[in-house]
């Protein structure tokens, strides 16, 4: 088992790290990247920044055949980022004794996802911070809780999002 993961470290260090359609690359080899619109030719070990999007790019790096290549990136797939705030219907609904909330930020903000009982008093808080762009669920324990109707709100940035109804039954 010791002798894989060497042989896995020194491929690794040989073949080097690259991202064809991502933010960056770093490879220990070198190469070059092209496609019919650019040509980026790098040293070994040298970073290489920038957005590579192309339908035909072609790789090339000095003991690498292509397929041993390590794909990563600490960017954001962009597909991944809504595109608008929303509060999501929670799931399951009517629940005993939790479900789940979910909801979208299209971008950093401040959050706070709360719920109230039917006259309107606040029973819980389950998000009160920064959150990050993405998709997100929070989880809501009513077990302490009567059953009956409640109402969960979403403010992000100090926008009120959305207000949906939930059903406990015990």
């Amino acid at each position: 088992m010791h002798r894989l993961i060497s042989v896995f470290l020194w491929l690794f260090c040989i073949c080097g790290v690259t991202q064809v359609q991502g933010q960056s690359s770093i490879t220990f080899a070198g190469g070059t990247f092209q496609s019919d619109s650019f040509t980026v030719s790098f040293s070994a070990g040298e970073v290489v920044a920038g957005t590579f999007s192309s339908s035909n790019i072609l790789l090339t790096t000095g003991f690498s055949n292509g397929g041993d290549n390590v794909f990563v990136s600490n960017e954001p797939i962009a597909d991944d980022v809504p595109t608008r705030f929303r509060l999501k219907q929670n799931y399951p609904n009517p629940f005993n004794p939790s479900t789940n909330i979910a909801y979208d930020l299209p971008e950093k903000a401040d959050v706070e996802l709360a719920v109230f009982n039917i006259i309107g008093a606040k029973v819980a808080i389950l998000v009160q911070k920064q959150k990050p762009a993405g998709s997100h669920t929070a989880r809501f324990d009513a077990s302490s809780l009567a059953s009956g109707m409640y109402l969960y709100r979403l403010i992000a940035n100090g926008n009120l999002i959305a207000t949906k109804k939930m059903v406990i039954i015990k």
